[in-house]
């Protein structure tokens, strides 16, 4: 289940979220020379379609080395962690595009290692690295100055999470930036010389008006909580729509005017909106019917024919092997009344789902649906 509770920028994370982390460590532990803040403030934008910043390394730790981004020759660069488990489960797809694609350079960028002293972090990716053998079939190397790698790609294309992978094409144009598991098409596009690089240019620079957009209204929503008054938080919603009317500006929208704002009419033809552009989008959907149907969240009075609609077009794209989102579907069912199919579909999704505290909520759901049929 996913808890329409969640701070605003969650919405903009369907893409692939719960499959990267954040590589910022404590304080103290921080490997930089600089203070973070400064070397935000000197990093210029980087975006699609601009030219690759330097390739620069403390140490190589597997593979041939190189200096440079040489022109004419693909290279994928994706920034990683010992400690990041989604970096580790992205390892064995890697290694199987690097003998995909012989020809292009990949490179484990090992830049976010987390404590004090440079060597020791040397020495737990060198053993992390030999442990893997072979399962990490790419080069990698180790950075410990933020300056050198971090500052001029990560934060420059403003990236906080990983692993999060650049495509750098034969041109040493900065072509693709995203998670690992998300690179394939675009990059045989790229390798094929068949990649639109000019769309890919403004569909990232959307997407990064999207986020600042997405921070404004996080803003927006903390201060109206404060005073109660959420009108210029509508505004401020209208204005970044008619600016630029992403999916995730759509489900933000439809938080705050079904939920706290208390305009339930105004979100529902942009939930409409919203439903047809990710009808494919499982994720998506699922949080869009869980915000609408959530027990503990702020919409009192939600469009349940629209919450049904996510949630059984969520079902089905998942071939209804999800227990999570069979879970907002019998919720679903629950609050349009119908407690025996909701005690059906609950039975499906625990089947579905692991041991855990998961399951074991949802135990709970279907203990309620079952003692509102018995009283029914």
């Amino acid at each position: 289940m996913l808890n329409a509770s969640l701070a605003l920028a969650a919405s903009l994370a369907f893409a692939v979220p719960a499959l990267s982390q954040t590589p910022t460590a404590p304080t103290a532990t921080k490997p930089a020379p600089q203070s973070a803040p400064a070397a935000q403030a000197a990093a210029p934008a980087l975006g699609i379609g601009d030219a690759a910043p330097a390739f620069k390394v403390d140490a190589w730790v597997k593979g041939d080395e190189f200096d440079s981004l040489e022109k004419g020759k693909v290279h994928v660069l994706e920034f990683w962690a010992t400690w990041c488990g989604p970096c580790i489960a992205a390892i064995p797809h890697l290694t199987e595009m690097q003998k995909k694609y012989p020809d292009v350079r990949f490179v484990g960028v090992a830049a976010s290692e987390r404590g004090m002293e440079s060597g020791a972090k040397l020495e737990k990716v060198r053993s992390f690295v030999t442990e893997k053998g072979e399962t990490m079939g790419y080069r990698v190397v180790f950075v410990n100055d933020r300056d050198k790698m971090s500052v001029p790609w990560m934060e420059a294309a403003g990236q906080s999470g990983i692993p999060c992978t650049f495509i750098v094409d034969q041109a040493g144009r900065v072509a693709w930036i995203g998670h690992p598991l998300e690179m394939d098409a675009p990059l045989d596009q790229i390798v094929k010389g068949e990649y639109d690089i000019e769309k890919a240019a403004k569909d990232f620079a959307a997407a990064r008006a999207a986020r600042a957009a997405q921070r404004a209204l996080g803003m927006a929503v903390r201060k109206a909580r404060e005073t109660g008054d959420y009108g210029p938080v509508v505004d401020a919603v209208k204005d970044a729509l008619a600016k630029n009317p992403s999916d995730a500006l759509r489900m933000s929208a439809v938080q705050i005017l079904a939920g706290p704002a208390k305009r339930p009419a105004e979100a529902w033809p942009i939930a409409e909106e919203l439903l047809l552009s990710v009808n494919d989008n499982a994720m998506a959907l699922n949080q869009l019917a869980w915000m609408l149907v959530d027990p503990k969240g702020a919409v009192a009075e939600p469009n349940l024919d629209i919450a049904l609609r996510a949630a059984t077009r969520a079902a089905e794209v998942t071939k209804r092997e999800d227990g999570s989102i069979l879970d907002t579907l019998a919720r679903v069912h629950f609050r349009k009344g119908d407690a025996v199919e909701a005690a059906r579909v609950q039975r499906e999704a625990i089947e579905k789902t692991a041991d855990g505290p998961m399951k074991e909520e949802m135990k709970a759901a279907l203990a309620e649906y079952e003692s509102t049929q018995k009283k029914g």
